[in-house]
């Protein structure tokens, strides 16, 4: 039998859709006598063939008009009359459609206007099940997959955590806190992808006391058993400094990549996807974000907040992921693939409690916060884990890191979080914030091991802007990503550089040919920004036949070795400053007398040799705890230029 849903909105509604500067395609004016109703929410029945809409005015659409929702296909508008129609929606369900926000778009051939945003709540098909609300439950509903309840699936609100019963029920006491419910996607199975967004939560309609009902639909995914996570840090599009047009060279090289790769393929970023101090001064926010990572290609990206995707608009850690919570997910949740379950936590405890201005002079508040875990999220994190026998790999994801480069705690409760996950035979933390890529292994006391796993926009996009081909971090980590393989219960990583092969792990320095002077660096700077410049001991001629090699993802267990003419020689660890960083950033930067926010970094991954001249050749052998090997014969005198590093 068809299906049908009407939808009849208020005409104060219709005054809030079309009063309050709704943007426009510029072809759009062909349309601008259409208008009907967008109501803030539309509940649907799964496999229902229709949607309706109420037309206000009697300006109803064309035959040929087509209904868009989100980046969804374009639904046949039918059964049109001056007070009503009909839209097909028979072939979404093929598609990526669930619950979640979605534009709504007019269509006339190559016209389009966008005539409001809605809530989209995929119910179970009312009518086919009598289910009930139990006695107390507030929110209640179904996981299924194909129509059929899936059992113990976790569901949360952010507090409770239940599990759903043979018939794939749930039933949930909320007090609705977080205004959400979500699931934990369990193994076996894939939520449905809106954008690169996966479904896994919805928002909450009605009060706190009012029973509703919250239904997730899941696919079937075999062999997940053996697939891989891609670990994206610090994204940070601002519009600015030319990052979206870098971006899509980001893009470019993880589609061409994913696709190299077999089994199932995830992603997961690791916070400040955008920058809050950008979002009203150049208009970009979460939605732009979005948007601009649709191009990346049948890839489920799950997100993790960051410091910067905290809203400097508001007031107080609960208010500051407002917005995050509608537009993106939750802040903290839990997934399953194959036989590892994953957590994704919010580590930024944001106060912002001082009043300020931004750039355009709207009222703000100064950034505040804490690196800290919050007890609301250790608590429900250990209702999360109850669930979870401990011999089941972890992999933890949050942006601040754990554990500084060093070792020692660098989250306020870090010790509070280690001893929840230490009960757990392997943990792999992943973290970002830094910009830069180091590993602490505590596997041994804790079984925790953080990776401190590097950022896709460098220095914040700023040296490929200073110096094109220069994609860079603070501490010569080049900008990309940390690929994670999980094959069963064991996993193996590599960093994966933007724009180069897989096997790029190092970069290595011919120190006779690096003489870092203001004189022929900052030739322009004035006096103060050359007293600026601190290259350390780049900064002066050096022949005594050093070579530093630059190793980013370096943890103890990998090998450098280096010979000359068959010869080994003795490798040391040191402490330095990456040089290529150091032009083309920093001495840039000053070299304008402009501030060089973001200066280079001391790392503790570089390596050291003395060769016996000043022309031999070095064989560089790089061995990383898998086994895999990275050579490279260096011919020297190796020159000293941005050129010679380009890519």
């Amino acid at each position: 039998m068809k299906k049908t849903i009407w939808i009849f909105g208020l005409l104060t509604t219709l005054c809030l859709l079309f009063s309050c500067g709704q943007k426009e395609q510029p072809d759009s004016s062909s349309l601008n006598d259409v208008q009907f109703a967008v109501p803030d929410k539309m509940e649907i029945a799964y496999g229902a063939e229709s949607i309706s809409f109420r037309v206000q005015f009697g300006k109803a659409p064309e035959k040929g008009d087509q209904l868009v929702l989100g980046s969804l296909p374009a639904c046949e508008i039918t059964q049109i009359s001056t007070s009503s129609f009909s839209v097909n929606i028979a072939r979404l369900w093929d598609t990526s459609f669930a619950s979640g926000s979605y534009s709504v778009n007019l269509k006339r051939g190559t016209s389009a206007r966008k005539m409001g945003q809605m809530q989209v709540v995929v119910t179970q098909a009312q009518g086919d099940d009598d289910l009930k609300p139990a006695v107390g439950s507030t929110v209640y509903g179904v996981v299924s997959c194909n129509g059929v309840g899936i059992p113990d699936v976790t569901v949360s609100d952010g507090v409770a955590v239940v599990r759903t019963d043979k018939d794939g029920v749930y039933q949930m006491a909320s007090r609705k806190y977080h205004k959400y419910v979500f699931v934990s996607v369990p193994s076996g199975y894939e939520p449905v992808r809106q954008g690169i967004l996966p479904m896994i939560h919805a928002q909450l309609q009605k009060a706190a006391s009012v029973a509703e009902r919250v239904d997730f639909q899941l696919k079937e995914a075999p062999g997940q058993a053996h697939h891989t996570m891609l670990m994206l840090g610090d994204i940070h599009l601002a519009n600015r400094t030319g990052d979206r047009n870098q971006f899509k060279s980001f893009v470019n090289d993880i589609n061409t990549f994913r696709s190299s790769l077999s089994g199932p393929v995830y992603a997961l970023t690791l916070g400040d996807m955008t920058w809050d101090l950008y979002w009203e001064v150049n208009k970009y926010g979460y939605a732009e974000y979005l948007n601009d990572a649709k191009t990346i290609q049948n890839l489920t990206v799950y997100q993790t907040i960051g410091n910067h995707d905290h809203s400097m608009y508001q007031v107080g850690d609960y208010n500051t992921v407002e917005e995050y919570k509608r537009v993106i997910g939750p802040t903290y949740y839990s997934f399953n693939i194959g036989q590892v379950h994953y957590v994704v936590l919010d580590d930024v405890e944001c106060t912002n409690s001082k009043p300020a201005t931004d750039d355009n002079g709207k009222p703000c508040y100064v950034r505040e916060y804490e690196d800290n875990l919050v007890q609301e999220q250790l608590d429900w994190l250990k209702k999360d884990l109850a669930y979870i026998d401990q011999s089941t790999p972890l992999v933890v994801t949050m942006h601040i890191p754990l554990y500084n480069a060093n070792g020692k705690n660098r989250m306020k409760n870090a010790s509070a979080l280690a001893t929840v996950l230490s009960a757990y035979q392997q943990v792999q933390v992943f973290t970002a914030h830094t910009h830069t890529v180091y590993n602490v292994d505590k596997s041994a006391s804790n079984h925790i091991f953080e990776h401190n796993a590097g950022s896709i926009c460098g220095t914040w996009w700023w040296s490929a802007q200073e110096t094109p081909g220069i994609h860079i971090g603070q501490d010569g980590s080049p900008g990309g990503y940390t690929v994670v393989k999980v094959n069963g219960t064991d996993f193996s990583w590599q960093y994966k550089a933007t724009g180069r092969p897989a096997d790029y792990q190092f970069r290595a320095y011919d120190r006779n040919n690096i003489a870092l002077t203001p004189d022929a660096y900052l030739p322009a700077a004035s006096t103060a920004s050359r007293g600026s410049f601190e290259p350390g001991f780049w900064g002066s001629q050096n022949s005594a036949n050093e070579v530093y090699v630059n190793v980013w993802n370096w943890d103890p267990s990998w090998t450098v070795e280096v010979s000359e003419g068959g010869t080994p020689l003795e490798v040391s660890r040191v402490t330095a400053y990456d040089p290529l960083h150091l032009v083309a950033y920093t001495a840039k930067r000053l070299n304008k007398n402009a501030k060089a926010t973001f200066p280079t970094t001391e790392n503790s991954h570089m390596f050291k040799v003395t060769a016996s001249s000043a022309s031999s050749t070095l064989d560089i052998k790089v061995t990383d705890r898998f086994g895999n090997t990275y050579t490279e014969s260096m011919t020297r005198p190796r020159p000293f230029t941005t050129d010679q590093y380009k890519y």
